[in-house]
């Protein structure tokens, strides 16, 4: 649904999630009404519901990741002892509302392990660094980079993806600790995940994430760094 939204108008995918949450699927999206998309997917744009409406009564067309996959909106590292809860919980929250997240490294192909995995880290768009407790301890004296967050996070660096380290009960470690190749990810404010205010920790990542897309749109080009809060 949000790959179709974007190919009709960038500025649709907004309403992935209200669509989503109504039921709407490509299967029953070309019997929508205007009054439906209106109140049930809350979509208050007269223009934008027009557009939408215009388009669902068109044949689809095979989506392009049909046939090359393009590469996911969202690449998610963290560490399994500590953080797969979490990283788990940011999967569905983001995927609910459209974006397209890779997460399960263990469904890649035994013996290309290491290549799949820093391919798909430089195809993401967006990097979320799940910091949960003693995250990056295996890090720590990793010179020769055997740790796969480690490897993880200096792709992310090279590639100037967007990073967005969501921190739950961590510390951050002192620098000097760390292999000088992933130091910079102390640079990088991390976000407090809350699981009492998780919306409001979701819509702060969010935030994130719109911003650096706001940004490629904008110049044609990401600007290699991410807004401070």
């Amino acid at each position: 649904m949000a790959d179709w939204l974007v190919e009709v108008d960038p500025r649709l995918r907004q309403y992935t999630y209200g669509m989503v949450q109504s039921g709407v699927d490509r299967n029953n999206v070309q019997s929508l009404t205007d009054q439906q998309l209106q109140l049930d997917c809350h979509i208050g744009n007269g223009v934008h519901r027009a557009k939408i409406l215009s388009s669902s009564r068109r044949p689809f067309k095979p989506c392009h990741t049909d046939a090359q996959p393009a590469g996911p909106d969202v690449f998610i590292s963290y560490r399994r002892t500590t953080g797969s809860q979490l990283a788990s919980l940011l999967k569905v929250h983001l995927q609910v509302r459209g974006y397209s997240v890779f997460i399960d490294v263990e469904k890649l192909e035994a013996g290309k392990f290491e290549d799949k995995l820093i391919q798909s880290v430089q195809r993401a768009r967006n990097f979320i660094l799940v910091l949960s407790s003693n995250a990056l301890d295996k890090c720590m004296g990793d010179t020769a980079m055997k740790d796969w967050v480690h490897k993880e996070i200096v792709t992310a660096l090279a590639g100037k993806k967007n990073i967005v380290p969501v921190t739950d009960n961590f510390m951050w470690p002192d620098p000097m600790s760390l292999p000088e190749d992933m130091r910079a990810i102390l640079n990088f404010n991390g976000i407090k995940w809350s699981h009492e205010y998780q919306e409001a920790s979701i819509e702060k990542i969010l935030r994130f994430l719109k911003g650096h897309q706001d940004q490629i749109d904008g110049s044609g080009t990401s600007k290699g760094q991410k807004k401070k809060e």
